[in-house]
Parts: structure tokens; C-alpha cells; sequence
């Protein structure tokens, strides 16, 4: 997992949650409460009729806000002639406890301080979190068994189609925006960008736990859907203002 946490200027996502943003203005603001109220992502033109705006200033509200990194914003599925449409999302859903960053970072340094192998500890907590957030608590957690395309006994399973694929990747990342996490991207693209992080102040800390954790709980919410992990990686700190998450493609086969 290459690391490019060194050099200016400072790289990787911004931070979520409760840790320090940004100001916005009382108008952008309630642009943001809108888009958090709403049960799903929000275009321009939806915005601009529920909040009474010009779809242009509904606009320049909505791209401050993904700037600030406060908001996601990612393509709609072409369904027919023109450019997709733009859907806006909340980067960091809830608030979380003051003491959530620093819980994560102890636990980290406790992981790297104590393991023999503090990436692969990193990993397997990241598929126990991946299986409370899908409801399968107390599923096998020995590594990647069964979730690369074949079963436990190496039996070969069904190779999912693009339509199955690209449902895969949308509920990865519904489930790491509901974890705090704003990503960007589309079903169709091969890169997914992640704008905030609700604890990259431990992953600046401690990248080869914390970021373990997060590849593998990209890894364990893949477990079931048939998309195997090969392929998938996460580039810590990839660029100032995000890291690179690389998933099979749509189109993959």
C-alpha cells in the first residue's frame, strides 16, 4: 500500500466530523442542512426548486460546499442524450462524539505499538467494522476467504456482470459516506477520491494501522457481493486534499 503522506503541500483528505472546517456562510449553510435532511443526493436543479434559488446560484452554493469539503458531489447514471446530471451529497452525515478522533487514535497507537503485524491487525478490524455496518457481526474474519470470486473451498463462483458491479460499488461508497468519510466519483469510473476523513489526524499519525483499517473495510463490505478484491487498493495521502480509493471497475470482467 504505497504511502505518499511526506512533502508539500500537506496531502491526503481533509478532516470530518467533529475536528476543525472551514467557516461557510449562513447561506451555505442552509444549502448543507438541505442536502443533510435529504434521504438521497440532490442535483442542482432539485436544490434550486426546494430552497426557491436560481439553479445557478443553487450552483455556486453546492461546488463551495464540495470545496470546503463539506459536500460530495458525483455523476448520475447516463440515461439518456446530454451530460449526466451532478447529484450532491453531505461529506460527513452525523457529528461524532469530541472524544471519537481521539479514541481512533489511541486504539491505533495501541495496535502499532503492540502487534507483530500492525498493517494485516489493521486490516482485520477494518472487515469486523465492514461487518457491523452490513449487519453480519460475528461473520469469518480470515482475511479475504471467499470474497475474491471463489468460495472456501475454491469452488468458482459467478463472475458479476456490470449491473451488479456498479451496484457494488455505489453501496461501498453509501457505506464510507455513512462512516464520515466524503468521496467522490461514480458506479462507472475506477477511482474514487475521499475528500474528508472523520480521523486522518490518526492516519497522519499512525498510516500503516489506520489505513489498513480503511482498505479493509472496503475489503470486507465487497465480502458476499461476488467483486473480487483483487484490484482494490488505497492510496493514503495521494494528492493535498484526498486519498485514492481504486475499486473494479463497472466494466470489469
Amino acid at each position: 500500500m504505497e504511502n505518499n503522506i511526506s512533502g508539500p503541500p500537506l496531502r491526503g483528505p481533509k478532516p470530518g466530523g467533529t475536528e476543525p472546517v472551514a467557516p461557510i456562510s449562513k447561506a451555505r449553510a442552509a444549502v448543507l442542512e438541505r442536502l443533510r435532511s435529504s434521504a438521497v443526493p440532490l442535483t442542482v436543479d432539485a436544490l434550486a426548486a426546494e430552497t426557491g434559488q436560481h439553479p445557478n446560484t443553487a450552483r455556486e452554493h453546492l461546488d463551495a460546499l464540495v470545496a470546503a469539503g463539506f459536500a460530495t458531489r458525483t455523476t448520475a447514471h447516463r440515461s439518456g442524450r446530454g451530460r449526466p446530471a451532478s447529484l450532491y451529497a453531505p461529506a460527513v452525515p452525523e457529528q461524532r462524539p469530541a472524544g471519537y478522533a481521539a479514541l481512533a487514535a489511541a486504539l491505533a497507537r495501541h495496535i502499532a505499538s503492540t502487534s507483530d503485524d500492525p498493517a494485516a491487525a489493521g486490516d482485520l478490524a477494518g472487515r469486523q467494522w465492514a461487518h457491523v455496518l452490513s449487519g453480519r457481526a460475528g461473520a469469518g474474519t480470515a482475511g479475504s476467504a471467499g470474497s475474491a470470486g471463489t468460495g472456501a473451498a475454491g469452488t468458482c463462483r459467478t463472475v458479476p456482470g456490470p449491473a451488479r458491479r456498479r451496484r457494488t460499488r455505489l453501496n461501498v461508497a453509501a457505506s464510507l459516506r455513512d462512516a464520515g468519510f466524503g468521496i467522490q466519483g461514480n458506479a462507472d469510473a475506477t477511482d474514487f477520491t475521499l475528500t474528508t476523513c472523520p480521523i486522518v489526524a490518526a492516519a497522519r499519525e499512525n498510516p500503516a494501522v489506520v489505513c489498513a483499517v480503511h482498505l479493509g473495510l472496503v475489503k470486507g463490505l465487497l465480502e458476499g457481493s461476488g467483486v473480487p478484491e483483487d484490484g482494490v487498493e488505497l492510496v493514503p495521502f495521494a494528492a493535498p486534499g484526498i486519498c485514492t480509493l481504486r475499486l473494479p471497475s463497472a466494466a470489469a470482467t
